[in-house]
């Protein structure tokens, strides 16, 4: 189900959802994948679907997806990531409830905005804590769409899933907030976050 409510706000939340789908499709105009990337349309509006068949994901996806410019697929080694223009890539091996999940994450990112758009500023380390604390906010919509779409990840098994899932809500964030700091170099699914926006900052300005 897309959500619970009336017939008529049900059909409003439906109509929303395939509206954002609708705009999202990737052929056409859309930008090329870039290099060491492939577009694949099917599977795309596949996960996206599957992200909107959640309450958690469905607002994401008619909030959000419409600013992805494409959805593009790597080889498994590499990330699932947004870049700073708001390219999507997905890992290829994802299975389906894990990579519609990531996205849900990603759209996150879309709709709070970048974490990377927070990396300036004379403080490096105040701006890293800014951007973790973004990602910790998608990391735990992210366990919680796992859950709710009855994902098995692999690639993106989390090692803080079950604290994060027994904790209550306004204990999830901090819970992942400690652990990307106390992993700054990365973990299981988790690239080096800590390391990287600091090197980022510190590098200024691109």
């Amino acid at each position: 189900m897309i959500a619970a409510g009336t017939p008529a706000q049900r059909a409003d939340r439906i109509t929303g959802v395939v509206l954002a789908l609708a705009l999202a499709g990737c052929g056409g105009g859309a930008p090329a994948c870039p290099e060491g990337t492939r577009s694949d349309d099917a599977r795309a509006l596949e996960i996206r679907t599957r992200l909107a068949s959640v309450v958690g994901g469905a607002e994401l996806v008619r909030d959000a997806v419409a600013r992805v410019r494409a959805i593009c697929f790597a080889p498994a080694t590499s990330a699932s990531v947004i870049d700073d223009t708001f390219v999507v890539i997905l890992q290829s091996d994802l299975e389906p409830g894990e990579a519609a999940a990531r996205l849900g994450h990603l759209l996150v990112h879309v709709r709070d905005g970048l974490p990377s758009a927070l990396l300036h500023g004379p403080d490096c380390g105040s701006a890293v804590e800014r951007a973790l604390a973004r990602e910790a906010t998608a990391y735990v919509r992210e366990v919680a769409l796992q859950a709710e779409l009855g994902a098995a990840p692999r690639a993106l098994a989390f090692e803080f899933a079950a604290d994060v899932l027994a904790a209550a809500p306004e204990r999830r964030e901090p819970i992942v907030l400690d652990y990307l700091r106390a992993h700054p170099g990365g973990a299981p699914g988790i690239d080096g976050l800590a390391a990287g926006y600091r090197a980022r900052c510190e590098a200024g300005p691109r």
